[in-house]
């Protein structure tokens, strides 16, 4: 144990490691920052799940109703007209009628119009459903990514359970929560792409080069000769596979944990944790993002860090029997990169009238950079149900395995 704690010491004292997160960090927060323009009107949804609760009833929707006219009879003795909605009253509003208003009545107005906005899309949420073709929706995607022949049968055999779990869905009134209105604010797309992509990035690119800076240190440092002729010896490899395993966890933690920290304090989230990750409010693009299982938004995030952890310890591990092999960390960093670009872009390089079009996407780079559609059964080609626990499971595989053979080959060799 005090050799992997020592091991852990020297990439703790590395200036570069300590350079890059610091510097990821702060453009982590910087971001935030940026886009958090809008985290006051978020605050809204916080406000309608405590008055009317989170599942979208009849009952609980009539009631939002009745409390919106009563604001537009306020709205009426602010304005000394009658508005059947606010946007009607601020259709006719100019700037310089809009600043008599006290910043109250502003605020207000503004809460008004989200009520409005909100309530809007609730009530047109069974008609929307109502129009969604999943048959058609495969079909669709066929065309769009130019699917053919044998792979065209599996992605529509496929489609057919996500029918099945679409309608459970439906069934379930899984869409009928509230959440931040998603076509106004895409926050899944700016947490689970934006945010979590860059901390991808950021993570890997620590953990690569810490495991391969452990990995080859005494090769680096011509100390090798001495370091592996102790009575541990080449043993030693199995404290600095511990040590790269254990920064490769801490590395991710901290950057998730300073980054995740600051964006929920800036962006409250304090109501919506049960909501539906499937919830009609998070529908973003042409369709909706819709969940194989009933995830709370609070269950997809953690389902996600845990994939996240699991593909950064395997990333760290074959990051580790690379670097036991060239022994360069600069040499392995390359390799990994270009390792990692080549796996990422195979895709696009195998016919689409074949069903390796499928299997090839079962990579650990496409794992990390689809974070946002992970579970998702709305997720392109990678939405089949078993994507996540299939590249985890084959990849930690083939992870042992190259650690083993690699080390039963270094511990043959001689030491030069």
């Amino acid at each position: 144990m005090r050799i992997v704690l020592l091991e852990c010491k020297k990439v703790i004292m590395s200036p570069v490691i300590i350079g890059l997160f610091l510097l990821f960090t702060a453009f982590n927060l910087l971001v935030i920052f940026n886009s958090s323009d809008h985290r006051e009107e978020l605050k809204i949804v916080n406000e309608i799940i405590d008055t009317y609760g989170r599942e979208i009833t009849p009952s609980s929707l009539e009631l939002f109703k009745i409390d919106i006219q009563n604001d537009l009879l306020e709205l009426e003795q602010l304005s000394g007209k009658r508005y059947d909605s606010v946007y009607d009253f601020l259709e006719g509003l100019d700037m310089e009628a809009y600043e008599r208003y006290s910043e109250k009545e502003k605020t207000f107005i503004s809460q008004l119009q989200l009520k409005e906005m909100y309530e809007s899309t609730a009530s047109s949420i069974d008609e929307n459903y109502a129009k969604i073709d999943i048959e058609k929706f495969g079909q669709t995607s066929l065309e769009m990514y130019q699917v053919s022949g044998q792979a065209a049968k599996t992605y529509l055999a496929e489609n057919e359970k996500f029918a099945k779990r679409f309608e459970e869905m439906i069934q379930n009134g899984e869409h009928k929560q509230w959440f931040f209105a998603g076509k106004a604010y895409m926050m899944h797309t700016f947490l689970f792409k934006n945010i979590f992509l860059q901390m991808t990035i950021e993570i890997l690119l620590l953990v690569v080069l810490s495991t391969a800076f452990l990995a080859t240190y005494e090769f680096e440092q011509r100390s090798h000769l001495v370091t592996f002729s102790t009575r541990r010896g080449r043993k030693l490899l199995l404290d600095k596979l511990a040590a790269s395993l254990a920064m490769a966890v801490a590395i991710a933690a901290l950057v998730l944990g300073s980054t995740l920290g600051v964006f929920f304090m800036v962006f409250d989230y304090s109501h919506v944790w049960e909501t539906s990750i499937s919830s009609a409010f998070n529908w973003e693009y042409n369709f909706p993002n819709v969940a194989w299982w009933d995830l709370s938004v609070g269950q997809f995030l953690l389902a996600v860090i845990g994939m996240l952890f699991i593909a950064i310890l395997l990333f760290s591990g074959l990051t580790f029997a690379i670097s036991i092999l060239v022994k360069n960390s600069y040499i392995t960093f390359f390799l990994v990169a270009a390792g990692f670009i080549l796996l990422y872009m195979l895709p696009g390089f195998i016919p689409h009238s074949s069903n390796w079009v499928f299997a090839v996407g079962y990579t650990l780079p496409t794992l990390v950079m689809a974070i946002p559609g992970l579970f998702m059964g709305s997720s392109g080609l990678i939405f089949f149900k078993n994507f996540e626990w299939v590249t985890i499971s084959a990849w930690t595989v083939f992870t042992i395995i190259t650690l083993v053979i690699s080390y039963r080959r270094f511990a043959k060799l001689d030491i030069q």
